[in-house]
């Protein structure tokens, strides 16, 4: 299989100590030395006898190992674990978990006529259908009794209910025994009904007391596809001084999990599909640097994780078949999830998946990124998040960027974001939303118990429990695009916040929203001023719904909008340099001195150097005046030359036997 590159730059080459190399190749014996003429067959096998400062070279091939390593390399002799590349940058060297392939298929009449099985002692953690990742319904949902009749159509009580004594949930033997033609709604898909098969491609799998069940929604013979289950991690790691480098990896619950006390280790130039977690940070991991790799859900219907929109709700549904059919209730796909210190996530296409990152490490640097096509959320932060967003171009996305768990925790929380680029549908998706938890335990001082016969729990109006949520700084971002309905918004806070008397977390300034007017900001400690808000002709006048916000920003009407920037648009990226007569230009506040707002003074926020900007004041958005936008096309040319190739991969991966 020949993978095509998409890496339109080079890395510095990096030179550690002198070390030996060992050759692994498909035609290899692992009772041979390891040289380049005599191999070792298995990277296990040069694994085990790695040392600082060696580099394992891996030919081309497809590798069905699982490999748990913990030796480590030194600071100036990494041990590098390095694949082959094609004359044109294509991946060679393919390392997947070896599965099992199913076979022995019998029909399953009593789940479905279309449906089969067959016997499978354990529970895999993942079914693929010929090398795509299939919906595999949820361990807890299979275990429910089944009952009958079947509903007419799915909506949220079948998934969302809580797994407890007379869960309204659907079991899922019943989900595989549901109508061929069933649709699918639910509140987050504004109601609209939507084919439940066609949009998860035809085919659902689950297990259940030993047996693997398989159902198409057509008549299908399950001998004509290849099956197989998976269990665990592709690569563990709890060495440090690591570097892997110019791999495909696939086929796993987890491609590569860093844990235990691991550090300064390195993924770059890597493919990465599959599973619930494509890349792994521990909490005890420290200094991993992930950097250039291409990483995707490998799902079979990727095409569909997008930005749900009133005309197309099936990303909608790919979010709530990810987070409720295969999760249980949270968001069951990942590219890249952070709990480490000091992780650098630098300049990764992160393409066609549910969520691209949660960045939850403390002193982590997310730069340069490309997250597109995430039906839930592009960039996710928690309750521990410490670190600096900035030069991300997030497109497409349910929600760009998303701060969770605001009451969650009292540890040191601060972040800065600064400037991204977030590209949204017009009039489709949100912008960022913030999600304030009530945590009952810590917070029951807060509130009274629910009424008699009510639910939901009274807060009081003078909470004696205020929070201090961390500190938010969002300035010189460009906000393109945006749904203006409910909470899908510029800038939405829970409205737990008001009741815990929250002490203000946010400082935005600086940043342009386009066709989104909703903006509240009664959570700012500094909303503004000259936050540039632009409106087009549905949103106008929408804005009085919130008028503390004409008090902070800049309004412009539909006619000022149309001159903010340049009009050279490529299809997916809209051009957001400054048109020379542009309403942004000196909009902004110098940021990156000491600055006085209200009578009230700030320190200088990081990422700009004095003298970034020309006049007597900077613009507002991610660009400055006479900043071009070659960053960003060349970002989106790459991702868009991924998303071709990881399309002509499918069907390369179907095919192969």
């Amino acid at each position: 299989m020949k993978l095509r590159s998409v890496f339109c730059w080079v890395l510095p080459a990096v030179f550690a100590a002198q070390g030996a190399e060992l050759f692994v190749a498909k035609s290899g014996d692992d009772r041979n030395p390891g040289s380049a003429k005599a191999p070792f067959a298995t990277i296990a096998r040069a694994a085990s006898r790695a040392r600082p400062g060696d580099t394992v070279k891996i030919g081309p091939g497809i590798y069905r190992e699982q490999i748990t390593f913990g030796r480590s390399g030194k600071k100036d002799a990494p041990i590098v674990f390095a694949g082959t590349r094609g004359p044109k940058g294509e991946f060679l060297t393919i390392v997947e978990a070896p599965g099992t392939v199913l076979s022995k298929w019998t029909p399953a009449p009593e789940i479905h006529a279309d449906a089969w099985k067959t016997p499978v002692a354990k529970r895999p953690d993942l079914i693929m259908m010929d090398g795509a990742m299939i919906a595999y319904i949820n361990r807890l949902s299979m275990a429910l009794p089944r009952r009958k009749p079947l509903p007419k159509e799915i909506g949220a009580p079948e998934i969302w209910s809580k797994f407890v004594p007379g869960t309204k949930r659907l079991p899922g033997l019943d989900f595989l025994s549901l109508p061929a033609d069933i649709k699918m709604t639910h509140p987050y898909m504004n109601m609209k009904r939507e084919p439940f098969f066609d949009t998860i491609g035809n085919v659902l799998s689950g297990w259940h007391d030993g047996v693997l069940y398989v159902r198409f929604a057509k008549k299908e013979k399950v001998q004509d596809h290849r099956f197989t289950a998976s269990y665990g991690t592709c690569f563990s790691v709890t060495g440090s001084f690591l570097t892997f480098r110019d791999l495909h990896f696939r086929g796993s619950r987890r491609q590569i999990h860093l844990w235990g006390g691991t550090s300064h280790n390195t993924v770059e130039k890597c493919l990465l599909m599959h599973g619930g977690n494509r890349i792994l940070i521990g909490p005890k991991a420290n200094g991993c640097v992930i950097r250039d790799n291409i990483l995707t859900a490998g799902f079979i219907r990727s095409d569909l994780f997008q930005l749900r929109s009133d005309e197309d709700m099936r990303g909608g549904m790919l979010y709530e078949v990810f987070k409720y059919v295969i999760g249980t209730s949270s968001s069951d796909d990942v590219g890249i999830y952070d709990c480490g210190r000091n992780t650098k996530i630098l300049n990764n296409l992160i393409l066609q998946g549910l969520i691209g990152m949660d960045a939850l490490g403390v002193d982590c640097e997310v730069a340069g990124n490309v997250v597109r096509e995430m039906s839930s959320v592009g960039i996710c932060t928690g309750s521990t998040t410490v670190g600096k967003f900035h030069d991300n171009l997030v497109t497409n996305c349910g929600i760009p960027l998303r701060i969770h768990d605001l009451r969650h925790a009292r540890a040191k929380r601060e972040e800065y974001h600064y400037r991204n680029l977030f590209v949204q549908a017009r009039h489709a998706g949100s912008q960022i939303y913030v999600h304030c938890s009530s945590h009952t335990a810590a917070d029951k001082v807060n509130f009274d118990p629910p009424p008699k016969g009510g639910k939901e729990p009274v807060y009081k109006q003078d909470p004696p429990d205020p929070v201090d949520a961390g500190k938010f700084y969002i300035y010189h971002n460009t906000f393109w695009g945006g749904h203006d309905k409910g909470w899908n918004c510029a800038f939405y806070v829970r409205y737990l916040s008001k009741r815990f008397r929250m002490v203000m977390p946010f400082y935005e300034l600086n940043n342009i929203y386009k066709d989104n007017p909703r903006l509240g900001v009664k959570t700012h400690e500094l909303a503004g001023p000259d936050l540039l808000y632009t409106f087009d002709a549905k949103a106008i006048g929408k804005f009085r719904s919130e008028p503390d916000i004409v008090k902070v920003s800049k309004v412009l009407d539909l006619k000022s909008s149309l001159t903010i920037w340049n009009k050279n648009d490529l299809p997916g990226l809209p051009d957001v340099t400054l048109a020379p007569n542009s309403p942004a230009l000196e909009a902004g506040i110098d940021i990156s001195r000491p600055f006085t707002v209200n009578g009230k003074s700030y320190p200088a926020f990081p990422g700009f150097a004095p003298g970034y900007f020309k006049g007597r004041a900077p613009a507002a958005g991610a660009l400055q005046a006479g900043e071009s936008m070659e960053r960003f096309i060349a970002m989106h040319r790459r991702a868009e030359a991924a998303s071709k190739m990881l399309s002509e991969l499918k069907e390369t991966a179907r095919k192969e036997k």
